[in-house]
C-alpha cells in the first residue's frame, strides 16, 4: 500500500482525489536519461514513505522526463490505482505541431505523452501555460473531450492569472464542461502574492487546490545560500532559463543582498530549535498552508528523498508561535485586499 500512517494527505481542491502533502517530480533530472537509475531509487524511496503524486511534463527535456518516469513506473511495479501521475501540455518540441493547446495538438501531445509514460491513461493533465493563439473554448472543450474518452481523470492549470482562470470557469459553466480542480504555481516563504492574494477568490468561490512548485525556491531556502550564491548550485547554473534565473538572483543583487542573508540566517535558527533542517522547515511551511494541497519536491539522489519527508513532522511544530516568528523574520507577507465596505484591510490569508 502507498499510504503510510506518517504522511499527510488531502484533497486535491474541492474534488475527491487525495494526494500527498508531498509530492515528486522530474524537472531536474528529466533533461537527461542517464539519470534513470537514480531516479528509479528515490521514486522508490518517495513511493515507500506514502508519497503518491507523481508530477512530469512533456516539455521536461522535450520529452525525455516522461520516457524516464515511464520506465520507472514499469520497473517500480507499483499499483497503479494508489498512485496520481501527472503531466503538463504546451510544448514537447521545436516544431509548429509540437506546440500549442490547439485540439488536433492536444490531442496528439496527450496521445504520445500516454505512449512516453506508458500508461492507458493520466490521472490529472494539466495546461502548463496559457495559449494566446488559441481560443480558449477550443482548448476547454478538447480538455473535456479527453476526460469524457477516457485518457485523464482531472485537468488543471499552470501560471494562469486569475483573469484567465475566471474565462475557463465561464466557459465551464457555459457549456457543461469539466471544471479544472487545481493551478499549478510557483509557492514559497519567498513568493507568496500569486497565491496568498491574487488566486485567493478563485480558491474560495470555486474550490481549486493547487500542487505548488519550488517550495524552496530554487534551493535558496535549503541553508546552502546562508553566506551567498555557492558554485555549482542551481541559481549559478548557465543553463537555467533566463526568466527563472533573474526570479531567483534578485534576493542577491547587491541592493537586496545583505537583508536576504539575514532573513535565510535567522531561518537557519529557527530551524535549530526546531530540530530540523532549514529545507524540511520551508517545506513544511508551504504544507502547513490551507490553500497548498501538494508541494511539488525534486530529487537527485536517494538521501534527498529521506530528508524532504521528514518535513511531515515539522508540520505540528509550526505553532502560530513560531510561524508568527517566521513572519517577523521574512516580512514578506503580501498586502491583502482592501474591504471598501469598512476601508479596512481584509484578514491576511495566512
Amino acid at each position: 500500500m502507498v499510504e503510510k500512517e506518517s504522511m499527510i494527505y488531502k484533497n486535491l481542491g474541492k474534488s475527491g482525489l487525495k494526494v500527498s502533502a508531498i509530492s515528486l517530480g522530474n524537472w531536474l533530472t528529466g533533461h537527461n536519461l542517464e539519470f534513470e537509475e537514480t531516479q528509479y531509487q528515490c521514486f522508490s524511496k518517495a513511493i515507500e514513505a506514502g508519497v503518491n503524486f507523481l508530477d512530469t511534463a512533456e516539455i521536461y527535456g522535450f520529452g525525455n522526463a516522461e520516457t524516464e518516469l515511464g520506465n520507472i513506473l514499469k520497473k517500480g511495479e507499483w499499483n497503479r490505482d494508489e498512485l496520481v501521475i501527472s503531466t503538463k501540455f504546451i510544448k514537447a518540441g521545436t516544431k509548429l505541431s509540437q506546440t500549442g493547446l490547439g485540439r488536433k495538438r492536444l490531442i496528439q501531445g496527450v496521445r504520445n505523452s500516454l505512449k512516453r509514460l506508458q500508461l492507458d491513461y493520466a490521472d490529472i493533465i494539466f495546461l502548463h501555460r496559457p495559449d494566446q493563439d488559441v481560443p480558449i473554448v477550443e482548448t476547454v472543450r478538447t480538455v473535456n473531450h479527453l476526460i469524457e474518452t477516457g485518457k485523464a481523470d482531472y485537468w488543471g492549470t499552470s501560471e494562469f492569472t486569475p483573469a484567465e482562470l475566471m474565462e475557463v470557469f465561464e466557459v465551464c459553466e457555459k457549456y457543461g464542461f469539466v471544471e479544472p480542480v487545481a493551478e499549478q504555481c510557483q509557492y514559497s516563504m519567498m513568493w507568496r502574492k500569486r497565491v496568498e492574494v491574487e488566486l485567493a477568490p478563485l480558491f474560495d468561490h470555486y474550490g481549486m487546490g493547487t500542487t505548488v512548485w519550488s517550495p524552496l525556491m530554487g534551493g535558496i531556502l535549503t541553508g546552502k545560500y546562508n553566506q551567498g550564491i555557492p558554485d555549482g548550485t542551481r541559481v549559478s547554473d548557465p543553463m537555467l532559463p533566463a526568466f527563472v534565473k533573474q526570479r531567483y538572483e534578485e534576493p542577491f543583487l547587491p541592493e537586496n543582498k545583505e537583508t536576504t542573508l539575514k532573513k535565510l540566517q535567522e531561518l537557519g535558527k529557527v530551524a535549530e530549535d526546531l530540530g530540523c533542517t532549514q529545507a524540511q522547515l520551508a517545506i513544511a511551511w508551504c504544507m502547513k498552508s490551507p490553500d497548498v494541497s501538494t508541494a511539488i519536491t525534486g530529487a537527485t539522489r536517494p538521501q534527498q528523498i529521506e530528508d524532504t519527508i521528514k518535513s511531515v513532522e515539522v508540520v505540528e511544530k509550526l505553532t502560530p508561535e513560531v510561524l508568527n516568528r517566521i513572519e517577523e523574520i521574512l516580512q514578506t507577507r503580501p498586502t491583502p485586499p482592501m474591504n471598501w465596505r469598512t476601508w479596512e484591510l481584509m484578514p491576511h490569508r495566512r
